[in-house]
C-alpha cells in the first residue's frame, strides 16, 4: 500500500513537469533580449574563468549572479543540436511550481469540507496567472526562484499546523535567501516571510533564539548564493551590488547616485493605490516591457478587503485559519516591497502563484458548500478567459540551437568588442580563448548624422547609461591587448565611424568588416565582425 501510495505521489510532479516541457517545447525557441545579452555569457564567463579577464562582456548584466543560469548552460551545451530538447528541460520547472503550490494549497484546505478539490482550484488560479504563464521555458529564472519561495513558505505552514518542528522554519528561512542570493528580485520575499513567521510567534518555545537563528539561516542561504559574486564584484568594480546603491559603495564606474528602474513605477496616487486594476481590463505595459492583461490582483485586492472586514467580525482561531493568516500577510508584505522596489510583473511570480490560495480562501468564508467549487472554478474561467499574455520571444526551431549564415573566425589571443547589445551570446559560440568586452555607443555623436535618430530609439538611451564610467578602462583594456582585435555591432557602417573608434584607440576600414547573421539576430537587421587596429599617432 505504502509502495503504491509513493508511485502515485510520484507520477503526478513528473505528470506536470513533462506537461510545463511540452508546453515550452510547443511555444518555440526562446530568443528573448536578455538571453542574448547575458543568460548564457554570464555562466559561461564564470565556469571558464573569465571573470575578471573579460570587461563587462555583456554590459552591466555581466554583474549578476551567473549561478541560476547554470542550468540552461549545460542544457545549451550539451544539447545543442536538439534544441527542442532545451525547450522540453527549460520547461520542466514549471511543473515543479504547479505541484509545490498544490502542496501548498492542500495545507491550507486540509480541515476544509473539499480539501483536494479546493486545493486543485486555487493551485489552478494561482499558475495560470499571466506572469507565471508567460514565463514558462525562458531565462528570466523568477519560476526556478518561485520554487524556492513556495518551498520555504509551504515550510512555514506546515510549522503553524504543528506539523514540523522549529528546524522546518530554519530550512525555510535557508531557502528564501538561497533565492535572494541567486537573484535579487527575491529579496522582499525574504521579509515577507518573516511576516509570516510572526503570525506563529506565540508557537515558539524561545522566541529570541528562534527570530536569531531563522536570520542566521537565511543569511547562510543568501552567502551561500551570492557571497563569491558579492566579494567579487566589490573587488572588480569596488561595488558588491554594482551599479546599485553607489550613493554607499562609490563605485568609479558610476555616479554617486542610488539607481533603479523607475519605467514600471506608478505615476499618481491613484495608481500606487489602485495599481492592479489599471492593468485588468485592457492591455498595457505599465508593469511590463510588453502589453499585458490580467484581472487576478484587482479581484484579490477585493476579496482581502471584505476578509479583512469578516477577520474583524469572526477572530481568527484555529490552526488552518492562522495558516491562511500567513499567507495573506506573506502576500500583503511582499506585494508592498516589490510596488516600492520593482514594479514589474514577472518579479511577481511568487505573488501570483499564491493569488488562487487567497481567493479560494475568501470564497470558503462565504460558502463552505459545494457551490464553493463552483464559484472558484467559474472564477478561474473569466480569469483565464478575460487576460493577455506577453510573449517575450519565441522563434521557429533549427537544425542547432544556433545557427550561422557564415561563422567569424576568431583566435584564441583576440580581444572581441561587443559595440551594442544584445550580442554576448555570441562569445561561447566564436572562441572561449579570447578577451571579451562589452558596452555599447550611447552617445549621439558616435552615430553617422542619418542614423542618430533610428539608434538612440533602438538603444533606449537614456541618461541612466551616460552615469556608467567604462570607457576608460575599455580604453586602456584596448591598450594593453597585444593579439588581434575584433569589433561586433548590430550596424556594421556603424563599426568604421571615426567618431566612435577614436575614443578608443582604434581606426578601421569597411573592406575589413564581414557580415554576418545567425537565426538569434532578431533585433537587428545585420550583425558584422570588423577587425580593427590601434592607433599609432
Amino acid at each position: 500500500m505504502k509502495i503504491k501510495l509513493f508511485v502515485c505521489a510520484l507520477f503526478l510532479p513528473l505528470l506536470l513537469m513533462a506537461a510545463g516541457g511540452l508546453f515550452s517545447v510547443y511555444v518555440g525557441q526562446d530568443v528573448n533580449w536578455d538571453l542574448l545579452n547575458y543568460h548564457l555569457y554570464n555562466p559561461f564567463a564564470f565556469l571558464h574563468g573569465k571573470i575578471g579577464q573579460d570587461f563587462m562582456g555583456a554590459g552591466v548584466h555581466s554583474c549578476l549572479n551567473p549561478l541560476p543560469d547554470i542550468y540552461f548552460y549545460f542544457l545549451f551545451k550539451f544539447f545543442f543540436n536538439y534544441p527542442r530538447l532545451i525547450a522540453f528541460f527549460m520547461g520542466v520547472p514549471y511543473g515543479l511550481l504547479v505541484w509545490a503550490v498544490y502542496l501548498l494549497s492542500k495545507e491550507i484546505f486540509a480541515k476544509t469540507t473539499y480539501p483536494r478539490a479546493l486545493s486543485v482550484a486555487a493551485a489552478a488560479i494561482g499558475v495560470t496567472a499571466v506572469g507565471v504563464v508567460s514565463q514558462i521555458g525562458i531565462t528570466t529564472n523568477e519560476i526556478p526562484l518561485a520554487i524556492l519561495n513556495i518551498w520555504a513558505l509551504w515550510l512555514v505552514v506546515r510549522f503553524i499546523r504543528g506539523k514540523s518542528s522549529v528546524r522546518g522554519i530554519y530550512a525555510a528561512a535557508f531557502l528564501s535567501g538561497l533565492a535572494a542570493g541567486l537573484k535579487l528580485t527575491a529579496v522582499p520575499y525574504c521579509l515577507a516571510l518573516f511576516a509570516a513567521l510572526l503570525m506563529c510567534r506565540k508557537q515558539f518555545v524561545l522566541p529570541i533564539k528562534t527570530i536569531l537563528l531563522f536570520a542566521l539561516c537565511g543569511a547562510a542561504g543568501f552567502l551561500l548564493a551570492d557571497g563569491y559574486f558579492l566579494w567579487k564584484w566589490y573587488s572588480l568594480y569596488g561595488n558588491p551590488v554594482f551599479p546599485y546603491y553607489n550613493q554607499i559603495f562609490h563605485s568609479p564606474y558610476f555616479d554617486p547616485i542610488f539607481v533603479t528602474e523607475t519605467r514600471f513605477f506608478p505615476k499618481t496616487l491613484l495608481q500606487w493605490i489602485f495599481y492592479p486594476f489599471y492593468w485588468a481590463f485592457s492591455p498595457n505595459a505599465l508593469v511590463s516591457e510588453i502589453p499585458l492583461q490580467d484581472m487576478r490582483f484587482s479581484v484579490l485586492f477585493v476579496a482581502l478587503f471584505i476578509g479583512a472586514i469578516l477577520a474583524v467580525f469572526r477572530r481568527l482561531k484555529t490552526l488552518g485559519e492562522r495558516a491562511f493568516l500567513a499567507v495573506a500577510v506573506y502576500f500583503v508584505v511582499g506585494y508592498i516591497l516589490w510596488l516600492i522596489q520593482f514594479s514589474i510583473l514577472r518579479y511577481a511570480a511568487v505573488l501570483e502563484v499564491l493569488s488562487g490560495i487567497l481567493l479560494v480562501g475568501v470564497i470558503y468564508r462565504f460558502v463552505q458548500t459545494r457551490w464553493c467549487l463552483y464559484g472558484s472554478w467559474l472564477l478561474f474561467s473569466l480569469l483565464v478567459f478575460w487576460y493577455e499574455a506577453p510573449d517575450w520571444r519565441h522563434e521557429d526551431y533549427f537544425d542547432q540551437a544556433v545557427v550561422f549564415d557564415k561563422k567569424p573566425q576568431v583566435e584564441d589571443n583576440s580581444l572581441v568588442f561587443f559595440m551594442h547589445l544584445p550580442s554576448a551570446y555570441l562569445a561561447p559560440l566564436l572562441n572561449p580563448k579570447a578577451t571579451y568586452m562589452g558596452g555599447f555607443l550611447y552617445h549621439p555623436e558616435d552615430y553617422p548624422p542619418h542614423e542618430q535618430q533610428r539608434a538612440e530609439k533602438r538603444n533606449n538611451i537614456q541618461p541612466q547609461y551616460l552615469r556608467y564610467h567604462f570607457e576608460e578602462a575599455q580604453r586602456q583594456k584596448i591598450a594593453a591587448h597585444k593579439g588581434p582585435i575584433y569589433l561586433i555591432s548590430i550596424d556594421w557602417l556603424e563599426l568604421v565611424n571615426d567618431n566612435a573608434l577614436k575614443r578608443f584607440g582604434l581606426k578601421g576600414q569597411l573592406e575589413n568588416c564581414t557580415p554576418f547573421m545567425t537565426n538569434w539576430t532578431i533585433y537587428s537587421p545585420r550583425l558584422a565582425i570588423c577587425r580593427v587596429e590601434k592607433r599609432t599617432e
